[in-house]
């Protein structure tokens, strides 16, 4: 079998002004377990939501793509994080006491909702060492329950659902 193996394709008549190179690579992780935990007012890592990828040079950029089904315990606030490595990044400014996310859902109508996120990101890594990319999630309070994947009430009925959830991670050249 043959095989063509190339840094980028750039089309014949050149890219637009202004444009960049294109996609290098891609990796992807998929969560189709269910989550929970009891975020005790911190950020806590969402098992399973993490992708690493290896930047070929340090200028490219990463663009970083959750697709994120989440709830909470008794209709609480909740939201999550994008952390490359150990930095939280794509997070709102700070505000006095105000928790700082990547996003957010309020104070939800019913325990039942889950809420699906979907926040992309372009990063600049600058590096070509192996970058990790996590979610972390948290609930409002010390006693809120989150749940990935399902919605605080999980009964074994046909009117209950459950998703899956994924984090995507795409090397741009730059």
């Amino acid at each position: 079998m043959s095989q063509l193996k190339v840094d980028s394709i750039i089309p014949r008549g050149g890219l637009p002004s202004g444009a960049s190179g294109g996609i290098i690579q891609i990796v992807q992780t998929v969560k189709s377990d269910t989550f929970s935990a009891n975020t005790g007012g911190s950020f806590v890592d969402i098992t399973g939501m993490t992708v690493t990828i290896t930047p070929q040079s340090a200028s490219n950029k990463i663009l970083i793509i959750p697709s994120l089904n989440m709830a909470a315990n008794q209709s609480h606030r909740h939201g999550f994080i994008i952390v490359r490595g150990s930095t939280t990044i794509h997070i709102a400014d700070a505000a006095s006491n105000r928790t700082r996310s990547t996003a957010f859902q309020g104070n939800p109508p019913t325990s039942v909702n889950s809420y699906h996120y979907c926040v992309p990101f372009l990063d600049s890594p600058s590096t070509t060492s192996a970058t990790t990319y996590k979610l972390q999630c948290r609930g409002e309070g010390s006693n809120t329950d989150i749940f990935v994947n399902r919605g605080e009430s999980d009964t074994d009925a046909g009117d209950r659902f459950r998703g899956a959830s994924s984090m995507t991670a795409m090397e741009v050249g730059m």
